[in-house]
């Protein structure tokens, strides 16, 4: 059972100008009086009683703060020798108890002074007319509630105007049963493979290795293609075939020459010239051949790389339409979500149009004499009341209205937007589709090249091809045989040489194997790290949806809490990004843009939802009562202070 905190009586002497005043407090209290005659003394005399400050929270003697509740004679001096004092009678759940303060001045006389002077002033309590020490009346109070939560369901404005929002904020998710992360994942069937992710992390913490795994990726295969063209760079244009060729041409004359100096008893001097033209007419006939194997490799070659270039491209296009296309998914959620929301505007809009004013007679009787207004006057008054119930209606639907514009203006931004995505995604996938028809013909090209080293119709091969058999028929005759080892010596010490400088050049071949087999691997590297970054936009894009789907749940659950107000504990930005807010809503308006009518029913509804939750209910001091046509209902005790033409505080219990 909820505790319930009334005041039943409050006795006031010499506080803030008002010398003697004892009020009997019911249900519902109506204090009338003029500006400045002491209405909102009342609450700051039960505050001081209650917590040492009044209903502002400032303390006694604080001169920045301007809080004194010494008297004043008419020429603004302090009146000294007073005792200040309130005396009340709180009720908590049947049980009454007398709470009383003193506030006095301490004077002493000094040796060698004739006058008492001034020293200081002390403060005495007492509870149940028994004086009780500093500690003990604190610990009372405490005891019956707690000034924090005193201060919110007390005072409509507190909550919302006083309060910073994050303590605002703080206070709204205690209200609500806890929203855990398999709630929000569990609500949503695209966020079930989160879960995984979110082990022993929260969903911001997760945003943040995200980001940084993300920027780490991109800044790694931004690397590569400079790093790709490095190696190019690095790698020797060397004829390797050609060289090879050579080499195997001089390593045959090598042996020739070898096998002439072990015979070179059986060769004379002319065999051996024609020889060695032979040799070097077969080096020339290697020599063509090579060249023209080397154009057909090359020929090659560049159909192979002509592929590569275009395999390159259609992965790198497929990326960015992927990269769009999640962008243009997650600003149709958005326009879907506002959509929805100008629906409901449209509804409450309609609700707002349809509500007509409905009289109560009794609104037409005085509530002294029990006699009808006369019928000019209640005319008068409807006509008034008829008027504050339309401008209020105009109000509302104005601000309604409002609130769908600024959507609407979100919408079209957001749809622009998506125009643009489909124009690059269009764009894309045209240049993707060119690219994938250039592949397929490049693809064909080389499939269908059919490298055949043809030299048949090469004149200067023929022609040195049958020099050749011409001499080897001329050397196949018998001759006499004379010996010249020195030559051929010479001759062999040469060949040395060249195939040295031959394997020298040979040697850069292993390395640019090594060098095109990086390339490789950075080329796989990219298509792998091109992978890891697709999926950790899916991730950020789960993450985002996760925190939307937060934002939902609690305001949803909050929203539930009360039935007159809302709160927005969320700002989307136009990037999309979720900031955290806490902005009381009344009918979609903010609540400091609300009239004051509003705003005192907002904070009497907020009251009910937090004296609810705390299970405690404490007297509502309502200031400005006069600006509120009808209250909405409360449990708590009322106290209506209302500016009115009485020059002398009035009080009316009800």
């Amino acid at each position: 059972m909820a505790k319930q905190i009334n005041i039943k009586y409050l006795y006031l002497k010499n506080f803030k100008g008002i010398k003697n005043l004892k009020i009997d407090f019911s249900k519902t209290t109506n204090i009338y009086g003029e500006n400045a005659t002491g209405k909102t003394t009342i609450f700051d005399a039960f505050t001081w009683l209650m917590f040492d400050k009044d209903s502002q929270g400032r303390t006694v003697g604080d001169k920045e703060a301007n809080f004194q509740i010494k008297t004043y004679d008419e020429n603004g001096n302090i009146m000294h020798g007073l005792e200040h004092s309130v005396t009340s009678v709180i009720n908590v759940d049947g049980r009454d108890t007398i709470l009383t303060k003193i506030y006095k001045e301490k004077w002493t006389k000094r040796r060698g002074e004739a006058e008492k002077q001034l020293t200081g002033h002390e403060t005495l309590y007492s509870i149940d007319e028994v004086p009780v020490k500093k500690r003990e009346y604190q610990e009372k109070i405490n005891s019956i509630i707690d000034e924090k939560l005193f201060k919110l369901i007390s005072n409509p404005l507190y909550f919302s105007i006083n309060m910073k929002w994050q303590d605002r904020r703080k206070v709204l998710l205690e209200v609500i049963d806890n929203i855990t992360m398999d709630t929000i994942i569990n609500s949503k069937s695209n966020l079930k493979s989160l879960e995984k992710l979110l082990l022993n992390k929260d969903v911001g913490d997760l945003k943040k290795s995200i980001a940084a795994r993300k920027k780490k990726l991109n800044d790694e295969i931004k690397s590569i293609p400079y790093r790709i063209d490095e190696l190019n760079n690095s790698i020797q244009e060397i004829n390797f075939e050609e060289l090879e060729q050579l080499l195997e041409a001089y390593q045959n004359n090598l042996n020739d020459i070898d096998e002439n100096l072990l015979d070179s008893s059986k060769v004379n001097n002319e065999v051996l010239k024609e020889k060695d033209k032979i040799y070097l007419l077969k080096s020339k006939l290697k020599d063509i051949e090579y060249r023209a194997q080397s154009k057909i490799d090359n020929e090659q070659r560049e159909l192979e790389d002509n592929t590569n270039k275009f395999n390159y491209e259609i992965n790198r296009l497929k990326r960015s339409i992927k990269e769009a296309t999640l962008r243009k998914e997650y600003l149709e959620k958005n326009i879907s979500r506002l959509e929805e929301a100008n629906n409901g505007l449209k509804s409450k809009w309609y609700e707002e149009n349809s509500k007509e004013l409905h009289f109560d007679e009794k609104q037409f009787i005085c509530p002294v004499c029990k006699r009808p207004f006369k019928t000019e006057d209640i005319e008068k008054k409807k006509k008034e009341m008829q008027g504050n119930f339309n401008s209020n209606i105009a109000n509302k639907l104005k601000q309604i209205n409002a609130e769908g514009i600024g959507n609407k203006e979100k919408i079209e931004e957001y749809q622009e937007q998506i125009k643009g995505q489909d124009e690059d995604i269009k764009a894309m996938k045209e240049k993707l589709a060119i690219q994938q028809k250039s592949k397929k013909a490049a693809e064909k090209i080389l499939a269908d090249f059919k490298p055949v080293l043809n030299l048949e119709f090469n004149e200067d091969y023929q022609k040195i091809k049958n020099e050749i058999e011409i001499l080897e028929k001329e050397i196949s005759q018998p001759v006499e045989v004379n010996d010249e080892i020195s030559e051929l010596k010479g001759k062999k010490i040469e060949l040395l040489q060249n195939i040295d400088d031959i394997k020298k050049q040979l040697a850069s071949k292993e390395q640019n194997e090594k060098f095109k087999v990086r390339i490789s691997e950075l080329q796989n590297q990219e298509k792998k790290l091109a992978q890891q970054i697709a999926e950790l936009e899916g991730q950020e894009f789960m993450c985002e949806e996760f925190i939307k789907t937060k934002v939902e749940l609690l305001e949803s659950s909050i929203n539930n809490k009360f039935k007159y107000v809302s709160f927005k504990l969320f700002d989307t930005q136009v990037n999309g990004a979720v900031n955290e807010c806490c902005e009381a809503l009344i009918n979609g308006v903010p609540f400091s843009n609300s009239n004051t009518a509003s705003q005192i029913n907002a904070g009497l509804d907020i009251i009910n939802a937090l004296s609810q939750h705390y299970e405690v209910s404490a007297p509502i001091f309502i200031d400005n009562r006069e600006s509120v046509n009808n209250l909405i209902k409360t449990d708590g005790q009322v106290i209506n202070l209302i500016v009115s033409k009485d020059k002398k505080l009035k009080v009316e219990v009800i």
